[in-house]
């Protein structure tokens, strides 16, 4: 029969092992939402550092030379990256482009959104009207925004798992004054540098405006059409038209 002391001494240790785990679940639920804040306060930090970079892009796109030179913040819970051919452009008739896109996404055990959460940051309707859940990547109002940001939810970009995840990419633009209708078609030409283990700056380097007129038979049309990742795709027909202008723009952008 055990001593009264004995017993004490269990029921300490039972009583104290007892608030040790009940401790432990509460620091690592604790800790969970802590970085789940944390993480939610990088992507703003990020999305404003993007928000900044997409003004400059377009003040400066049309200046054959220009360098655009960026340190990247450094959150700790997410990672930039860069995306080949994220845009097919397509003016039927008369050319296709592909234009690549710079990502940074957070991931899944950090902070996660539903697979079809879509959160337009910079873009919206191709009449130039914004929205919160529709990006055009075609756009026939010279006032819209040509460099677009979206956020998506949970998943995959280059074999990377995020739980959200941002996008920058340009979308092209249609000008009308007829009889010529201007078609501005900027391209992010990626550069990934596979050896790279991190990326402390982001550099964009405008290396080509180059202007492509078309003659076209009187009162012609032309249709300009996008698809994007993420599901994002339009469509616009311009119609009575003698010409069109191919402005395309070239930028390289790559990290180091």
């Amino acid at each position: 029969m055990p001593r009264v002391g004995q017993s004490n001494i269990i029921g300490t240790v039972i009583l104290i092992a007892a608030v040790l785990a009940i401790s432990s679940v509460f620091l690592m639920y604790a800790m969970g939402n802590f970085n789940r804040a944390a993480a939610s306060a990088a992507l703003s930090q990020v999305e404003s550092f993007l928000t900044n970079v997409a003004d400059d892009v377009e003040a400066s796109m049309y200046v054959p030379g220009t360098v655009l030179v960026y340190p990247v913040p450094s959150t700790g819970y997410g990672s930039f990256n860069l995306i080949n051919r994220y845009c097919n452009y397509t003016i039927k008739g008369y050319g296709n482009f592909t234009s690549g896109a710079v990502v940074y996404g957070i991931p899944p055990g950090l902070l996660s959104y539903p697979v079809n959460f879509i959160n337009v940051i910079r873009g919206g309707y191709g009449n130039g009207l914004p929205s919160t859940t529709i990006d055009n990547p075609i756009v026939n109002n010279s006032a819209a925004p040509l460099v677009s940001i979206v956020q998506f939810g949970y998943g995959k970009v280059l074999n990377v798992n995020y739980g959200t995840y941002l996008v920058v990419f340009p979308r092209v633009m249609i000008v009308e004054n007829q009889p010529t209708a201007y078609v501005y078609v900027p391209v992010f030409n990626t550069v990934v540098n596979p050896s790279l283990s991190s990326r402390g700056t982001l550099i964009i380097n405008v290396t080509s405006v180059k202007s492509t007129i078309v003659s076209l038979p009187s009162g012609s049309s032309v249709t300009v059409s996008g698809l994007c990742g993420g599901g994002l795709g339009g469509l616009i027909t311009v119609s009575n038209l003698n010409s069109i202008d191919i402005i395309v723009i070239n930028m390289t952008v790559t990290y180091r």
